[in-house]
């Protein structure tokens, strides 16, 4: 009967559950009205789950972890089981759940090896639709399998929070923060190879030697020893570790310039952040990138070696004109293609056609 409100969707996400991805997802279909569980594993780096304490129930994988998931599944009877992270969407084809949402965020096809390949092929030809954040991975997964069944979507920012400050906002913010009036670069990534760390760290020295009063918040998973030694001694550096993402806001919107320079990549959440919260970025030369992102327009992309991004550092840090730019340019692409209500809007509506598809 028209006009009735659309009943509620039993979800089951499965993968990692204490990843911000997954656990932001979950807590926003179950505010939208869903009844919504998780599963899957903690992954180590990270804070313990916090799904619980938000209402969506958790439970750890078992072993047999097929036998496992069949028993939840049965148990559960979700509409949708949404898997994240392609091993454990070749776990959810395995166990037979259906209808299968599979998503794919980066390296877990990128960096895959040629057992996990044949895993993924598995998953893509069982999977109702597969996921991804970027036109290139999306291509990749079409390879892999998944053609005629993809669906490109994006985690989306959060316009209010994420906003640009005033200067004097981002004054006041550093202070809060315990940084001093000078520029701040971020780097948000954490400390995995795959992110350079060591690429950014030491663009970063050669930024401080121009321009002595330049500040880096180097953001890491781990304990304050997890970052080495020499770079916890470099003049200039502040270390971060996980920190909500209201306090995640508050950074981007200190920093000047916020740097994400990693070897492979898939139209990472935090750069969209940057962007929507008034910090310039520099960003390594990726296939994503020219997706939407317009070098000197939207940020600055660079190959990921330590003179390029300092140069392009220290390029933003100087010229406010450019940066101001940027900023500006880059906001508006944000609001125009990542607004977080709209991308969540487009999954909850793909999850529907799929329930639908089962009555």
């Amino acid at each position: 009967m028209s006009g009735q409100p659309a009943r509620g969707l039993r979800l089951l996400y499965l993968g990692p559950f204490n990843s911000p991805h997954v656990e932001d997802l979950a807590l926003a279909m179950r505010e939208r009205g869903h009844v919504v569980e998780a599963a899957g594993e903690q992954w180590g780096g990270l804070p313990a789950s916090s799904l619980d304490e938000g209402g969506v129930p958790t439970h750890t994988m078992r072993f047999p972890t097929t036998l496992w998931l069949r028993r939840l599944v049965r148990d559960f009877r979700p509409d949708v089981v949404h898997a994240h992270w392609m091993p454990f969407a070749a776990l959810a084809a395995l166990a037979g759940a259906r209808p299968l949402v599979a998503s794919a965020w980066g390296s877990d096809v990128y960096g895959a090896s040629r057992r996990h390949l044949l895993l993924i092929r598995l998953a893509l030809r069982r999977a109702s639709v597969a996921m991804s954040d970027s036109v290139h991975l999306l291509a990749r997964l079409e390879e892999l399998g998944g053609t005629g069944r993809t669906m490109l979507v994006n985690w989306g920012v959060d316009l209010g929070a994420f906003r640009v400050p005033s200067a004097q906002e981002r004054a006041e913010l550093k202070v809060q923060l315990g940084l001093s009036a000078a520029p701040v670069v971020f780097s948000p990534r954490g400390l995995k190879e795959l992110y350079n760390p060591d690429v950014v760290v030491a663009a970063f020295a050669r930024v401080r030697e121009a321009m002595p009063g330049a500040q880096l918040v180097l953001k890491h998973l781990g304990s304050a020893e997890s970052v080495p030694l020499e770079w916890r001694e470099l003049p200039g550096v502040t270390q971060v570790g996980h920190v909500a993402q209201e306090a995640m806001a508050r950074l981007f919107r200190a920093a000047d310039v916020t740097v994400s320079v990693p070897r492979t990549d898939s139209s990472p959440r935090s750069v969209w952040e940057a962007m929507a919260a008034g910090s310039a970025t520099v960003l390594s030369d990726l296939p994503w990138v020219h997706e939407l992102v317009a070098d000197g327009r939207d940020a600055l992309v660079v190959e990921p070696r330590a003179d390029t991004v300092a140069a392009a550092i220290e390029q933003l840090l100087r010229d406010e004109g450019l940066r101001g730019r940027l900023v500006a340019s880059a906001r508006a692409l944000v609001e125009g293609h990542r607004d977080r209500e709209v991308e969540l809007e487009r999954v909850e509506t793909c999850y529907r056609r799929l329930a639908d598809s089962r009555s």
